[in-house]
């Protein structure tokens, strides 16, 4: 009984994880830190990073914290529509 109850308990973890990827963060709370919303800000000055889904926020750090700069606003812009 115990191994059903382990393997249901996963199998919802797994679901309720798939389910956050694709859910906006709630409003006023984009995930995002301080330092990274004003980068965003610098790049794209009109950016809304407001209901932002856990994607984006991954998506947008990686673009601030990884490659060149060349290609950055075009990147941050991409993830935003």
């Amino acid at each position: 009984m115990t191994s059903r109850f382990s393997c249901l308990s996963l199998a919802l973890l797994a679901a309720s994880a798939g389910l956050a990827a694709c859910t906006p963060v709630q409003a006023g709370r984009s995930g995002l830190t301080a330092a990274e919303q004003y980068d965003i800000r610098l790049y794209v000055p009109n950016a809304d990073l407001t209901d932002l889904t856990p994607a984006q926020v991954s998506a947008l750090s990686n673009v601030l914290h990884d490659g060149d700069g060349f290609d950055t606003s075009y990147r941050i812009r991409s993830i935003l529509q």
